[in-house]
């Protein structure tokens, strides 16, 4: 069921994603194309990971603050900030944000994904979770959070989180 989803809408408050891709590319924000999630490069979305001086940037900090006060987790146990930019064709096939190897770092698995989008899509680029029968339309300021573990079991997979990005058809997601 999609009980295990909590649909969260952001205020205006939070920076447009056309403030927040310069600021961070400003900053040496690494850029790499996702290949190894699709073993095809042209369909891959491209990866900006914010490191180093980026999570400092105010337009990083306002993000990152009204995530911990969503989710109620402190920003110092977020993983690095992550934007996803697809183009018309591209997509990411399914796969699960937590690996059983997840469970050997010293910080542990993914315990959670807070997935906001960031800028609106004109056609296609929907978040799929195929065992849920779920498709969510990417719209500028509103998020996903989903659990990537078992509550019961925090080092085990939550099965129904498999999920997928459909290829964008017309426009540019941001997310």
């Amino acid at each position: 069921s999609a009980a295990a989803f909590d649909a969260v809408r952001a205020p205006a408050k939070l920076p447009p994603v056309e403030a927040l891709v310069p600021a961070l590319l400003q900053v040496r924000a690494t850029t790499r194309p996702r290949a190894q999630a699709l073993g095809d490069e042209a369909q891959a979305p491209s990866l900006l990971r914010c490191i180093g001086r980026c999570d400092h940037l105010p337009e990083t900090q306002a993000v990152l603050g009204r995530i911990a006060n969503v989710t109620q987790v402190p920003i110092e146990n977020f993983e690095n900030f992550q934007i996803l930019r697809y183009l018309p064709g591209q997509y990411y096939r399914t796969h699960h944000d937590m690996s059983e190897n997840d469970n050997r770092l010293a910080s542990g698995p993914r315990i959670y994904t807070f997935f906001l989008y960031l800028s609106d899509v004109e056609e296609g680029g929907e978040t799929n979770f195929p065992r849920l029968d779920l498709d969510v339309a990417p719209r500028k300021g509103s998020a996903l959070l989903w659990p990537s573990v078992l509550e019961d079991q925090p080092t085990r997979q939550e099965p129904k989180t498999f999920h997928q990005a459909k290829p964008v058809i017309k426009g540019t997601k941001f997310a």
